[in-house]
């Protein structure tokens, strides 16, 4: 085993550890320097800043080499333990397939790191990217969600955050200040400098905060992703009006659990970005405004509750499926209805449920209004 492969082994092992054990890291406190010591003072300057680098000298080994990735990867199957056959294995495997030709789009160097993923044995509804790529999905994030366009909003958003390396840049800033605060003014070995720094660099990393702007980042790289991956658009409002049919519009609620602990912006207000944004993919002809549908200002339909949806998520749906016909010049054709199915050109709409309108009158009025 090489020395390289012993260090990442150690520091994957320290994070699973702060995994298991939970709450907030505290060293314990750092004996007081003379304050008349000008040497005293010196030495926490020196231990601090070596500190320092010990602690991002683990964080670019854990987020940039492979040996890390696959060290902390290893750690986090190990501690959450891996659902083996899950029956949405194959679903989360073409999203996150998809999503990553999608982000590659725009940006190529993903096929540099790609991401390292499984779905977990945890119960509650969560999902997060680490450093390094590495990313798991709850179990039990499928007892609330089964839609695929939906999943890869979630999945999408975790991805952005990678890609951006918010959770690297969040895990600086507090591992520093924890530095800062807790290094032993009289401590110069080397060695315990930087088992120290390792600890708390892995402790660290599963309790970062990432800030609203990440967040917000994070959001708009997911709707690129899903766009460029062929995914409806407007899932992404549509997940978060979920959100808000079973949990509110406060942050304390499902939806924060999603990453790491967040400055999250509220639900409505995430829900009602991606709406906007998907109205301009659009060219400004599509919206939704109290659960209806609105084209170029007039009101197109207003879906009703089914499929496991409310009215307002499945409004969203059909903004994403008109916003994908006005953004690729299916507007230009005749609304139809095939079957059940409301037909923009090539782009299916929307498909009539129990107690929607029928195909036929609503591709009419589409017609009329387009």
């Amino acid at each position: 085993m090489t020395k390289q492969k012993r260090r990442m082994q150690v520091m994957a092992g320290v994070l699973a550890s702060a995994i298991a054990l939970g709450g907030n890291f505290a060293m314990q406190p750092a004996p007081t320097a003379n304050a008349g010591s000008l040497g005293s003072i010196v030495g926490t300057v020196i231990a601090g800043a070596r500190a320092h680098e010990q602690a991002s000298q683990a964080i670019r080994e854990l987020n940039d080499t492979e040996e890390g990735r696959q060290a902390l990867f290893q750690k986090y199957k190990e501690e959450y333990g891996v659902e083996y056959n899950s029956p949405y294995q194959g679903l989360c495997e073409s999203v996150m397939t998809r999503v990553t030709q999608g982000i590659a789009a725009s940006d190529p160097s993903v096929w540099d790191k790609p991401f390292l993923w499984f779905i977990n044995q945890d119960d509650s509804f969560n999902a997060f990217c680490s450093l390094g790529h590495v990313m798991s999905i709850n179990r039990g994030l499928f007892n609330y969600l089964q839609n695929e366009d939906e999943i890869a909003v979630v999945i999408g958003h975790e991805m952005g955050h990678g890609m951006k390396n918010h959770v690297a840049k969040a895990a600086h800033k507090r591992i520093n200040t924890a530095i800062l605060a807790n290094i032993a003014a009289d401590m110069t070995d080397a060695s315990a400098i930087r088992n120290i720094a390792l600890d708390m660099t892995v402790k660290h990393v599963n309790q970062v905060v990432i800030g609203k702007a990440d967040e917000w980042e994070a959001d708009g790289l997911a709707l690129q992703y899903i766009t460029a991956a062929g995914y409806n658009p407007g899932a992404a409002a549509a997940v978060w009006q979920r959100f808000i049919d079973h949990s509110g519009d406060n942050k304390e609620n499902l939806a924060s659990e999603i990453l790491n602990p967040s400055d999250h912006p509220s639900n409505s207000a995430r829900r009602d970005k991606y709406a906007k944004s998907v109205k301009d993919y659009s060219g400004g002809h599509v919206d939704v405004k109290d659960g209806i549908v609105l084209v170029n200002g007039k009101k197109l339909v207003t879906p009703a509750a089914g499929g496991g949806m409310s009215s307002a998520e499945r409004a969203y749906f059909v903004q994403g499926n008109l916003a994908a016909a006005y953004h690729n010049g299916h507007n230009k054709s005749e609304a139809t209805a095939d079957g059940n199915t409301v037909m923009l050109g090539a782009q299916p709409i929307m498909t009539s449920m129990d107690g929607d309108e029928a195909a036929s009158v609503i591709a009419d009025r589409l017609n009329q209004i387009k």
